[in-house]
């Protein structure tokens, strides 16, 4: 059944992420007199129907650079829920990576250096985060450096970045490719698709940030931005239940112009992946580009 979602304030430019919590929900603030187009974001996050808690996390700020280009960083981690702290190593790469990235743009590097510095931020944070002995907390990571033209997206492990184009479905995409045992097999031809989605082991991940995590450097793609579609980060718990670029579009009520309407494109596809079954956290983050 659908969660129940209560209306959510405006958020200041630069908020903390949001994890632990069964269900949050979080606006970036449009400028009052944006000189051209504007990015616009918003992020929702549910516990889902299954999971005792949140290990989900995400975080959004508005940022410029040294030129005063109008910019945004967003970030979705997914706690790893088999070792301790899956809540906690979200959480803070979250926030680490969104201070990270706002402060290497405030700093003159271009958006490929800021996601850069912004991946390798959450993942020192996260390793510090490891205790003496036993297992660290560990997380996904996905996310975006953009303005208004072009995005730079980042990720480690299996949370996705999809470009969706609301009235032309068919050429939405994923941007990201799964860090799993699945994606790895089917990419080495040892199995099928089909085959290797069936297979136990098929959401086993084989990167991750953490600090017993082999050497991971977040890998990195570019994407041109434009008014006909909408950049998606999103956890498994929703492109589990919502593999298809296509069908996610599709579930867009048209692309978002406003704080409102992106806002309710974000609970719009969690709500979705909880329909569809809510087996696990679903987080969504949706940017898209509006006219000034």
């Amino acid at each position: 059944m659908p969660v129940p979602i209560e209306p959510a304030s405006a958020s200041p430019a630069s908020s903390p992420s949001f994890a632990g919590a069964e269900h949050a929900e979080d606006v970036l603030d449009v400028p009052a007199a944006p000189a051209g187009p504007v990015v616009l974001g918003a992020g929702v996050t549910d516990r889902g129907h299954r999971r005792r808690r949140n290990e989900d996390s995400f975080a959004l700020c508005r940022a410029a650079t040294t030129e005063g280009t109008p910019t945004v960083v967003a970030v979705v981690c997914d706690g790893v829920a088999s070792v301790p702290g899956g809540d906690t190593a979200s959480r803070t790469a979250c926030d680490v990576a969104v201070a990270a990235g706002h402060e290497a743009l405030a700093d003159g590097q271009d958006l490929d250096d800021a996601a850069a510095s912004a991946a390798e931020a959450a993942r020192k944070a996260v390793s510090a985060l490891a205790p003496g002995s036993g297992q660290a907390p560990a997380c996904t990571y996905v996310a975006a450096v953009l303005d208004a033209g072009r995005a730079v997206v980042s990720w480690a492990g299996d949370s996705r970045a999809y470009w969706l184009c609301p009235g032309s479905p068919d050429e939405s995409s994923v941007l990201t490719e799964d860090d799993s045992w699945a994606a790895e097999m089917v990419a080495a031809g040892m199995v099928g698709a089909d085959d290797a989605l069936a297979d136990p082991r098929a959401h086993v991940i084989t990167r991750w940030l953490a600090a017993d995590a082999p050497d991971v450097v977040a890998r990195h793609r570019s994407w041109e931005l434009d008014e006909h579609g909408v950049l998606l980060l999103c956890s498994d718990g929703v492109w589990n239940h919502l593999p298809d670029a296509a069908v996610l579009a599709g579930l867009l009520d048209g692309i978002p112009t406003d704080m409102e309407t992106v806002h309710a494109a974000a609970r719009r596809l969690v709500v979705a992946a909880l329909d569809e079954g809510g087996h696990d956290n679903a987080t969504a983050v949706v940017l898209a580009v509006a006219p000034g």
